[in-house]
């Protein structure tokens, strides 16, 4: 039985038991506190029993968030701030609920009823944290269990351009922010502006921490800075955006000055980046293949000078494109010669033109005067009359003359003359003579059938040097009998050597000088005998190494004088070189008269030493040497090494398949050939057996069983083609 409490809350009853009377108190309040009395009659007597209940606020947390953040490389407080009727205990636990670490005050924290402070935070201190608030009164007890994120400042790892920080002229560029920080961090992207005419209009755009360019534009190029921040702070750093432009060249046009007089030549080009420049010319060096460029100072100031005239580059080249423009510098100069002296041998008949070849700028006018030796002045001023009205006013740089008998001699002088001056060149025509006898001759070589003679040049005449020599010569006995005789001539650098001579024989031989004026008197008859015959001379080799470059080729040299007997064979010996090899792998070859030998024998790429022997009927000569590496197989020379047979076969199946495409031809396209006749006969064949109609042409084979005659019965019929009519084979018809 239940029963609200006289006077108390309603919350409040008592409750009637078999052995008494109990009271609840479903929840208790402070406003409940106080002294209840339980009172009973017992047998005309009153008992009192007194409860004394105490009641006080429950314990409960204030500034304790499940989730805070604490500052890296700072002294941070985790709030938990508990209250209650009585001040609680506060103590510290760090991990998880299944692996708790109390927390004690120490260096590192300070337990404070406000909460927990973190001395010089690191990474580490973040993770889940309990904080506990206990009265010892009451035994009361609450846990909050906060989440703790250690906060960094934002730190910029990389700011990345997509595709790269250095762009063309209108393409597409994304710059990304990338920073590490706890929390992620905000990102603002701002243009740093240098100067007064930098600002321009903002074709950018920022998405989250990307810098976006859709269409960059020359005035976009700067530098941008990307600031990162959070709760912990702000870093900010930055990236050079370069708009790349090709180069253009500005000025260097075409230039004209005064030899002598000061001028600058400089080019100016603009890009971005800005471009390398240089300034080239071929004036002043040319090799073998042709001209050859200097470069010279971007700002060159220099006094003109005549050979400063020519063409001029100028190349600006920057990581986007190039760009060049020539310019040519026109020198004005007075005349020029080259050789404004010179000397000329004449003699009769001869024909040529006196040079008057000059430099001039602008181009001058030509006159010629002639000063001859021991002439009078009156014939002097006639000749130059003449000269004029050869030349007719002309400005010919070169006098034709045509020496003869009458021709004089003497001085010519060409004058050039222009605006900025005049040049003069002088020729001297002098009378030339051929050369003077020859009387030093010696002999420097002597074989069986060669002599080589030492000629010492005549200089005692007044003409053309020698040019060469010619010689006259024969066998002292032939002398006697003819007075037509053998000649050689030689130009002047070639050895003087008489060769085809016969042996052990007396010769006789006189020698003349040649220049462009003729040929010189012949000198006094030199006397001398060959050698006997004897072994040949040594084989002449072009070199004393040789690379051969395919298996194909051969060695060759030249036939030496064979001395008198005729070379019968030439024997070659090869070897190969090696630290490891000997004479057992040397190979030797008789070749007979031919001047060649044929490598393909020998190894590829291998190096032999050869030596090659000349022999005749004496004997044999002197070796010659020679070095030579053999050419290394090639892949395309393997069909090189068929043999005879595979190539025959080769042929014949070549030449089968041949004929097949040939008869096809005619087959379709004249109804010929073999495979036209077996169709052909084919189909005669098939238009005969439709003509016969009743099958009295076929074999008995032929028939179904039950239409064969037998054998009694047999008859015999013929055809007649031209018809076509069908008959007994003996019938009258």
């Amino acid at each position: 039985m239940k029963s609200s409490l006289q006077g108390t809350d309603s919350l409040i009853y008592v409750e009637k038991q078999s052995d008494g009377l109990n009271i609840h108190i479903p929840k208790v309040s402070k406003s409940m506190s106080g002294a209840y009395k339980c009172i009973t009659n017992f047998e005309g007597q009153q008992y009192v029993q007194t409860h004394t209940i105490e009641a006080y606020d429950p314990l409960y947390f204030i500034n304790a968030a499940e989730v805070q953040h604490i500052m890296e490389s700072q002294d941070s407080r985790i709030n938990c701030e508990a209250r209650g009727e009585y001040p609680p205990l506060i103590t510290w636990h760090k991990g998880e609920e299944n692996a708790l670490v109390e927390i004690q005050n120490s260096e590192k924290y300070s337990i404070t009823k406000e909460g927990l402070i973190v001395r010089n935070v690191t990474t580490e201190d973040g993770g889940t944290y309990k904080c506990t608030a206990m009265v010892m009164v009451t035994g009361e007890e609450v846990d909050r269990f906060i989440k703790v994120e250690v906060m960094t400042v934002p730190i910029i790892q990389d700011i990345i351009g997509i595709p790269n920080t250095i762009v063309m002229l209108g393409s597409k560029l994304s710059v990304e922010c990338i920073a590490e920080a706890k929390p992620q961090p905000e990102y603002i992207w701002n243009k740093v502006y240098t100067g007064p005419n930098d600002e321009g209009n903002q074709t950018w755009k920022q998405v989250a921490n990307t810098l976006i360019f859709d269409d960059i534009k020359g005035y976009d190029a700067g530098y941008y800075e990307c600031t990162a921040y959070n709760m912990a702070g702000n870093s900010t750093s930055g990236a050079l955006i370069e708009v790349l432009v090709p180069p253009e060249i500005f000025g260097f046009d075409n230039m004209t000055a005064e030899e002598g007089t000061n001028i600058k030549i400089a080019c100016e080009a603009l890009g971005i980046p800005k471009p390398n420049i240089t300034v080239t010319t071929s004036i002043f060096d040319s090799d073998e293949n042709g001209e050859k460029n200097t470069e010279l100072p971007l700002d060159w100031s220099f006094v003109v000078e005549r050979y400063h005239k020519g063409v001029y580059y100028c190349n600006a080249i920057n990581e986007v494109g190039n760009a060049s423009k020539t310019m040519y510098l026109t020198v004005l100069h007075k005349p020029y010669f080259e050789y404004p002296t010179e000397d000329l041998w004449g003699w009769n008949g001869k024909v040529f033109n006196l040079s008057c070849s000059h430099e001039s700028e602008p181009p001058s006018v030509i006159s010629w005067r002639f000063q001859g030796n021991e002439i009078p002045t009156a014939e002097q001023v006639e000749l130059n009359k003449q000269l004029i009205e050869k030349l007719n006013n002309a400005q010919e740089q070169y006098l034709p003359v045509n020496i003869d008998e009458n021709f004089l001699y003497g001085v010519y002088e060409c004058v050039a003359k222009n605006a900025y001056g005049e040049a003069t060149k002088t020729i001297t025509l002098k009378k030339g003579f051929v050369p003077s006898v020859v009387n030093n001759i010696t002999i420097e070589q002597q074989a069986a059938t060669s002599v080589t003679f030492s000629i010492q040049e005549p200089s005692d005449y007044e003409g053309p040097e020698v040019i060469g020599y010619t010689a006259e010569y024969d066998q002292a006995a032939n002398y006697e009998i003819t007075h037509i005789h053998l000649n050689r001539t030689w130009a002047i650098n070639r050895p003087f050597k008489l060769e085809k001579l016969k042996p052990n024989t007396t010769h006789h031989v006189k020698f003349a000088a040649i220049n462009e004026a003729g040929t010189g008197p012949w000198s006094e008859t030199l006397v001398f005998e060959t050698l006997e015959r004897s072994v040949p001379e040594p084989p002449v080799l072009d070199s004393d190494y040789v690379q051969i470059e395919s298996p194909d080729n051969v060695l060759k040299w030249k036939a030496p004088a064979d001395n008198g007997d005729s070379i019968d064979y030439y024997a070659v010996r090869y070897c190969p070189v090696d630290d490891d090899s000997d004479g057992e792998l040397c190979g030797e070859e008789r070749i007979g008269e031919n001047t060649e030998f044929n490598l393909s024998s020998l190894e590829h790429n291998t190096t032999y030493f050869v030596e090659i022997i000349a022999h005749n009927a004496q004997g044999n000569s002197t070796p010659s040497n020679i070095t030579l590496i053999t050419a290394a197989l090639s892949t395309h020379n393997t069909l090189g090494l068929l043999s005879a047979g595979a190539i025959i076969g080769i042929a014949v199946v070549v030449v089968v398949i041949c004929l097949v495409l040939l008869d096809l031809v005619l087959c379709a396209w004249r109804k010929q050939g073999i495979i036209a006749t077996c169709c052909s006969k084919k189909t005669k064949d098939d238009e005969l057996k439709s003509r016969d109609e009743k099958g009295l042409l076929r074999d008995n084979g032929d028939l179904e069983d039950c239409h064969k005659r037998p054998d009694k019965g047999h008859k015999e019929y013929e055809y007649n083609k031209t018809t076509g009519i069908i008959t007994g084979k003996h019938s009258a018809v």
